[in-house]
């Protein structure tokens, strides 16, 4: 039988009289080994190094508060924290509707160290092991489709060695999940495509399927990948299935397919039938108060959004994926594609290449039809936002770095056979590519805040909740207890992580009747008031009542923010 792409004959055991291996040295071997069944070479130590690098990094740069710059990352933390600590009832009803609870669901346990959710290193650590899922399973998804050591390397130096992707790994937003996710789903999807049997549906559940659930329980390009990912277990089965009678044909298409598809649909089941069962609206995640449409309804009737343009939409796109990914890593994607393309052996990788550039795939539609929002000096915004959605599209990124660090050996071995040519080409190679990732790094370190639009919206949003942040420590050092009435619900109060007070202590607009009842009747709960300029602040009207600032004094304010504090304190 023909071995199939990424497929070798296992070789034999060396001698006993061999020198024995140093550990670096079984590692540094174990990265050109053949696959063995499931078992990858390599993939190990790979996902560990990579998530030590993650957890390095995220800890540098938590030192400075950095990793908490987003508004949103503290609301994700927020989230994770109040499933358990919560001053109304704890449990699954916390993860609210606004996004999806994977990433909250992952990040509980570590949210409850009050010392982790204050630091933000919960994130970082869920981060961290994010990192070493996409490292090592890009680095899977490369070795099943053939590639050697060099290409292997070069997927993985993609992923690591993106300043970007290492900045989102120490926070608490949802790329790092969902790139995560997708990585490992495409990790299956590259072991049914390449091993010589195919899958049975059960295999495609537990190694594909699941993985793409998670990923439908993160982000809702998640949902494209129910749809790509089943189309190309449809391609295989159905070459795999070939020469059979049509019955045969269309049973083993449709059996792989549900094994696939199974797990996601059970997901969005799930979702649909939570948002039914606590919000009494099965659709409230998508049309409720709190759902993207309904924030973005005011952008997009202004005309500030891409929707109808196509070339907006690519325009605004493609910068964020430039900015996030890298232009030099996306000129090596760019050499591997035409490698792809003219290679007849790689050709059959095409249909593989599609499934991991879903993301893409989904933000141009949902950016042409106005249900996501980018904005960047690409389509003359001054403003910069959302530009972290373009992060996801370093998966065919990386794994297009494979065969375009092996075209010049490829080409060595063709056209001068010599084994030490050979060897000088693949060492070239090894060099350049090693050379253009490690430039691109260097280059974006020169002046990060500038050429990621993904940390200047992180600057440009740390500048402008300094005040918050500021009255946040102030709150740390002198609250004596009696009880915080908080609206958590404006950017500018997303702070609850920086302010690191246990959230029971807390009556906030997640509360709902607890909420009200202090809003109320603030003297019977609340010692404590925390009040922001922003005139949609829940507490401006109550704030404004003499009958209730006759009871309060202020304890500290900024301009931005007020503590007022009881007076009878």
């Amino acid at each position: 039988m023909t071995a199939l792409v990424g497929e070798r004959t296992p070789t034999l055991p060396s001698s006993p009289s061999v020198r024995r291996l140093t550990g670096p040295e079984r590692v540094w071997r174990s990265l050109d080994e053949p696959i063995t069944g499931r078992r990858v070479p390599g993939s190990v130590p790979v996902g560990m190094a990579a998530g030590v690098i993650s957890l390095v990094v995220s800890l540098f740069i938590a030192r400075t508060g950095f990793n908490l710059a987003y508004s949103d990352a503290q609301s994700h933390l927020t989230i994770a924290r109040r499933l358990l600590d919560t001053k109304s009832n704890p449990g699954l009803a916390q993860l609210g509707t606004v996004w999806l609870p994977v990433p909250h669901l992952l990040l509980a346990p570590l949210a409850m160290s009050l010392w982790l959710w204050h630091t933000g290193l919960a994130a970082a650590l869920l981060g961290a092991g994010c990192m070493a899922v996409t490292a090592a399973g890009l680095y899977r998804a490369a070795a099943r489709w053939g590639a050697r050591r060099i290409g292997r390397l070069a997927v993985v130096g993609v992923i690591v060695a993106n300043p970007t992707l290492l900045y989102l790994s120490s926070t608490a937003l949802t790329e790092p999940v969902l790139i995560a996710s997708m990585a490992a789903c495409l990790a299956g999807l590259a072991n049914v495509a390449t091993r010589r049997r195919l899958s049975s549906p059960g295999e495609i559940a537990v190694f594909c399927g699941i993985p793409a659930a998670l990923a439908v329980l993160c982000r809702y390009e998640g949902w494209a990948l129910l749809l790509t990912g089943a189309a190309f277990v449809v391609l295989v089965s159905a070459r795999r299935a070939a020469g059979r009678a049509r019955s045969l044909v269309w049973r083993s298409v449709f059996t792989h397919t549900l094994g696939f598809a199974v797990p996601p649909l059970l997901a969005m089941g799930w979702w649909i039938g939570f948002n039914w069962v606590v919000f009494h609206r099965p659709l409230a995640f998508l049309n409720g108060e709190y759902s993207a449409n309904a924030q973005q309804a005011g952008i997009v009737a202004a005309g500030a959004s891409t929707r109808s343009s196509l070339r907006a939409t690519l325009a605004a796109l493609d910068a964020a994926v430039s900015s996030s990914v890298g232009p030099a890593s996306l000129a090596l994607a760019a050499i591997g594609l035409i490698v792809v393309c003219l290679s007849a052996r790689r050709r059959r990788q095409l249909p593989f290449l599609v499934t991991a550039a879903t993301s893409y795939l989904f933000l141009v539609l949902a950016l042409y039809t106005g249900q996501a929002i980018i904005w960047n000096k690409a389509i003359g915004s001054s403003y910069i936002w959302n530009n972290r959605f373009g992060m996801a599209s370093i998966l065919p990124v990386a794994l297009l770095a494979a065969p375009a660090s092996e075209a010049l050996p490829a080409l060595a071995r063709r056209w001068a056979p010599a084994a030490r040519r050979s060897q000088l080409a693949a060492v070239l190679s090894a060099a350049l590519v090693a050379a253009t990732i490690g430039l691109q790094c260097a280059w974006f370190l020169q002046r990060p805040l500038e050429r990621s639009l993904v940390l200047t919206e992180a600057q440009e949003s740390w500048v402008s909740n300094a005040p918050s942040r500021e009255a946040a420590t102030w709150l740390r050092k002198h609250y004596s207890g009696g009880g915080i009435l908080m609206d958590e619900t404006i950017s500018a109060n997303a702070q609850l992580p920086q302010i690191g007070i246990p959230l029971r202590e807390f009556y906030l607009k997640a509360d709902g009747s607890q909420f009200d009842e202090a809003v109320r009747n603030p003297m019977a709960h609340a010692q404590w008031i925390w009040l922001s300029s922003d005139r949609a602040d829940a507490l401006e009207p109550v704030m404004s009542e003499p009958a209730v600032r006759s009871h309060y004094r202020i304890a500290a304010s900024n301009g931005d923010v007020t503590i007022f504090v009881r007076t009878d304190s």
